[in-house]
């Protein structure tokens, strides 16, 4: 781990720097656990942060109305509705996210990151700081930071935590984590490493083979000779705690293309070589990007991942960051450049091809399932994914193959961070033979159940029933959901492998029943037939789906064959969802451009995969040729499929096009073309639907077609047309004529700029695209403006074109601007500092420096600078400071330089609050003056020279406020 160490008297001084000023009767933060995995539960039963609250007055203290935060921008952002701290007594908060008082116990609306150095504010209703605490101490599993006892001044370490008691048994903070010489990642020949700690008294223990250093490993000496790719893990150990453990790979003389992750401990081996889980296996992680790069590392859980796989060899596993341990909260990098941009992931699956293994499973291609949800990602289908990237693990410095990074969609960072529906408002249901409700117990199933029951039970056509039910079910995720599984020709779902949810949060998305993708290896002609599907082979009918006998007992057969056969817009959406996907994502060409983007980047790391786990990448390249020939043939045998179920003829060759180029979009169905014109086929004997979207200054005007007819009048944007035969569509898009102040901006573009749509003299003369119809003389010069634009004068200008006005030559304020144009322009033509620098023709002679800067105006505007900008041209003034600025040393020693620390206060600075610290934690100077400055003084008597912390509450004119913290040196 490379971690900063932080020595004790640095870290007491910004313990003591994030402590507000407060008398002893006060309630203070007494202690604190952001590591709690095994200790006090919650009334629910969990195991979450918690925050100790200590009142040493004699009387209970109301916290009705105070304010609980973990962010020092946002100190108002939990209200404590009720409560009270015991006289002489304590009170634990659960910071579980629950946003809830349950039974007395509070449960604010956030989690504590210790490895984000979050903060632990209390505030009162005033909004005034009462205490706060910056969390600057990373702790171990199961550990607390608190004051040494009750309410005492300083804070330390509790290896056994007292919540609700009092503060015993307080330790110093850990032995310095050790240091290593070289940093972790790629390396040509044989190294030496050495491992120095900060503590030289203390001894440091170390391990090569990625199991967890302790007392009773190899004591250090000198430096490691590193022969071979390996893992070095050390520890200090001595009179305080033992440190946290460093971690380091080194791969040396190793070449890969994809990422590397290797992981390593004793229980993470024992679990993926030996397939014996533990009740909780902890190990680290480091990851590195494919061009050999150090991205991040960590140490969380690790679990099993696979069942019929978990027989083989190679095994899958779920890497969970803890941000309890004290390393890190989640793997911190952007992991799917092609798909997404989430750049945060505590969970994360690791998994080497699962039932579709090369060489473990017959047949297997080793790309089956990552291939499947790429493809529906790419197709934009209304499902929830795991996104894929290939690469290599390596086991506690052992080569373990080729793996895949997944994105977890069952899990609720997973819809947190998409869709912000977090743990407490989901409702999650997922069946792997039997159905459990993952999250949303215990009304989850019930009201999944009641959903079934009434469509079930209730007319589907479109009506208040259906609406009911759109309301509740994205049904178009149902659709998707069927009609995908029935194209790669599934065997392994509905009973098994199947996922589907909604959120409760009514500020979050996805808000109704939607389906998640889970194993797919069982397709494309690859494995076991565990749901029963008819016909497992690459002509399998479409609508074979449909007619299953309910698999898994939840209903989803039945609510789709209900939709489709009662609902015509339901039946239109799925049968063309087909046709759709079929003519772009689901083409025999992008599949087979997808398939060959992805093996191409694994080819290259299936010669030292196969090495290690046997078989042969001819033997490999062979599996792969068969998944594709599956693909080929099913692309053709879906045309026939169609007609077969669904009595469609054709297919026709159908053109879409827009006139004039560039006007504007279509939308066929569910797809919008990806070039225009676009020919491709589509089918007669159901309804294609188009929708027409003019582009920015165009409107729809009518549709075009070679046969037809369209459903509608051709004058109506969203159409359809039921094809006989070969066709050409063509939306016709006009320029926008709504201009309703007729300025010659049309209405669309005038929201695009910023004007009023109704004022004909306020509008971009750069915008003007068809005839200025107003009227208007927006100058008062007697040229309309449809005239100036003509003829290329400005039409806000009163002296253009013409000039020969001697009102245009008197200016009496000497501004620069006429009289005449000041009056069009509403500005005093007596006050030299009243004027639009845009409208100056006549020079400058006032004299006048309106900004106050020192620079007159005919200067500034000379030179191009703002002479209504006091820190234009001169931005560095004190006066044009914002925010707030310490130094970070000063000199008080009477040579009339740097005497003083002056705090600069920026003008956007309401009030603030700086408090100055010595190193035992003693205030020695608080001030909230803007012309502050210490002159290194406390009561009379010079301060000696040293680091002093200092805290600033600061609040800013546009109501946000700031805690932070910093060091000041004092030299004599």
């Amino acid at each position: 781990m490379k971690r900063t160490n932080i020595s004790t008297r640095l870290a007491s001084l910004l313990v003591f720097a994030c402590l507000a000023s407060f008398s002893f009767g006060q309630v203070v933060i007494n202690e604190y656990s952001c590591s709690n995995m095994n200790g006090p539960l919650d009334s629910y039963g969990d195991n979450e942060d918690w925050v100790e609250l200590y009142n040493s007055s004699g009387t209970p203290f109301d916290l009705t109305g105070y304010y609980l935060s973990d962010k020092s921008g946002n100190l108002l952002k939990w209200q404590i509705p009720s409560g009270s701290v015991p006289a002489n007594g304590h009170m634990v908060i659960y910071c579980s996210g629950r946003n809830t008082v349950n039974g007395g116990e509070l449960h604010p609306n956030f989690n504590l990151k210790q490895t984000q150095n979050e903060w632990i504010i209390l505030t009162n209703p005033g909004g005034v700081v009462i205490d706060s605490f910056r969390i600057v101490h990373m702790t171990q599993m199961d550990h607390s930071v608190g004051r040494s006892t009750d309410g005492a001044s300083d804070f330390k370490l509790f290896t056994n935590p007292t919540p609700g008691n009092s503060n015993v048994g307080a330790q110093e903070f850990y032995e310095p984590t050790p240091v290593m010489s070289l940093a972790p990642g790629f390396y040509t020949g044989a190294q030496t490493v050495s491992i120095t700690c900060a503590n030289p008294t203390a001894t440091i223990h170390y391990t090569t083979d990625g199991t967890d250093p302790t007392a009773a490993s190899a004591i250090y000496s000198g430096p490691i000779n590193v022969p071979n790719t390996m893992v070095v893990r050390a520890i200090a150990i001595d009179a305080n705690p033992p440190s946290f453990v460093e971690t380091n790979t080194y791969l040396i003389d190793e070449t890969h293309g994809v990422p590397v992750i290797s992981v390593c401990s004793a229980d993470l081996f024992d679990l993926v070589a030996n397939g014996n889980q533990g009740p909780n296996d902890v190990g680290a992680f480091e990851l590195f990007e494919q061009d050999g790069t150090f991205i991040d590392e960590g140490q969380g859980h690790f679990n099993k991942h696979g069942n019929d796989s978990w027989a083989y060899p190679q095994r899958g596993f779920d890497l969970i960051c803890r941000d309890q341990f004290g390393y890190n909260d989640d793997v911190d990098h952007l992991l799917f450049p092609n798909d997404n941009d989430r750049t945060n992931f505590q969970r994360l699956i690791l998994k080497p091809g699962a039932s579709d293994n090369y060489p473990f499973e017959t047949g297997g291609a080793h790309i089956r399932d990552a291939f499947i949800h790429t493809l529906s990602i790419r197709a934009d289908m209304l499902l929830d994914e795991r996104t894929w990237r290939p690469c290599v693990v390596y086991l506690n410095g052992q080569y373990w193959g080729v793996y895949e990074i997944r994105e977890k969609a069952d899990d609720h960072d997973y819809t947190d961070y998409y869709y912000d529906q977090d743990k407490f408002n989901l409702q999650y249901l997922k069946t792997w033979g039997a159905t459990w409700q993952e999250y949303g117990a215990p009304n989850a199933q019930q009201d999944w159940d009641d959903l079934v029951n009434y469509i079930l039970t209730n007319n589907m056509a479109p009506g208040p029933n259906f609406d009911y039910v759109k309301s509740q079910l994205k049904w178009a995720s149902l659709c998707d959901y069927f009609m995908f599984n029935s194209y790669v020709v599934n065997q392994d779902w509905l009973n098994w492998n199947t996922a589907w949810w909604r959120g409760m949060d009514p500020l979050g998305s996805k808000k109704k029943w939607r389906y998640v993708l889970w194993d797919m290896d069982a397709s494309f002609g690859h494995y076991i037939n565990f749901t029963g599907i008819p016909d497992p082979t690459a002509n399998a009918d479409p609508c074979n789906v449909e007619n299953l006998p309910n698999p898994g007992g939840q209903g989803h057969t039945d609510i789709l064959e209900k939709l489709i056969n009662e609902n015509p817009d339901v039946e239109q959406y799925y049968i063309t969802r087909y046709i759709d996907l079929i003519n772009t994502s689901f083409s025999c060409t992008y599949m087979n451009q997808l398939l060959d983007s992805m093996i191409n980047e694994i080819a290259p790391e299936m010669v030292a995969h196969t090495a290690r786990w046997g078989g042969s990448v001819a033997g490999w390249q062979a599996n792969v040729q068969q998944m594709r020939d599956f693909i080929n043939a099913r692309c053709i045998a879906m045309e026939q499929g169609l007609i077969d179920c669904y009595s469609l003829t054709g297919p026709y060759d159908v053109t879409f096009d827009v006139d004039p180029v560039n006007s504007g979009t279509l939308k066929v169905n569910s797809v919008f073309p990806p070039n225009y014109p676009w020919t491709t086929q589509y089918y007669g004997a159901i309804n294609t639907i188009t929708i027409a979207n003019p582009e920015p200054g165009f409107m729809f005007d009518h549709w075009e077609y070679t046969i037809g007819p369209m459903n509608n009048a051709i004058t109506e944007d969203t159409n359809g047309v039921m094809l006989t035969g070969n066709d050409t569509i063509i939306a016709v898009f006009v320029p926008s004529v709504d201009d309703d102040d007729g300025d010659g901006v049309p209405n669309d573009q005038e929201l695009i700029d910023g004007t009023d749509p109704n004022d004909p003299c306020d509008y971009l003369v750069a915008s003007v695209s068809i005839a200025v119809t107003s009227g208007a003389d927006c100058d008062g010069d007697g040229f309309t403006d449809a005239d100036e634009i003509t003829n290329g004068s400005n039409p806000f200008d009163p002296c253009d074109p013409d000039d020969s006005d001697p009102q245009c030559q008197i200016d009496t304020d000497g501004d620069g601007v006429s009289d005449l144009a000041e009056a069009a322009g509403n500005t005093d033509p007596n006050d030299p500092c009243d004027y639009n620098v845009a409208a100056i023709t006549l020079p400058i002679t006032s004299g006048a420096d309106c900004d106050g800067d020192g620079i007159d105006d005919a200067t500034e505007v000379g030179g191009g600078t703002n002479p209504f900008d006091a820190c234009d041209p001169n931005p560095l003034g004190i006066e044009c400071a914002t925010g707030i600025h310490v130094p970070s040393a000063f000199s008080p020693n009477g040579d009339m330089t740097n005497d003083q620390l002056m705090v600069i206060v920026g003008k956007d600075v309401v009030n603030y609050t700086i408090r100055i610290y010595d190193r035992w934690g003693n205030l020695i100077v608080e001030s909230s003056d803007h012309n502050f400055a210490w002159d290194g003084t406390h009561n009379d008597i010079q301060c000696n020279s040293g680091v002093y912390a200092y805290m600033l509450e600061v609040l800013f004119d546009n109501g946000s406020a700031e805690l932070r913290e910093g060091n000041i040196t004092l030299l004599r």
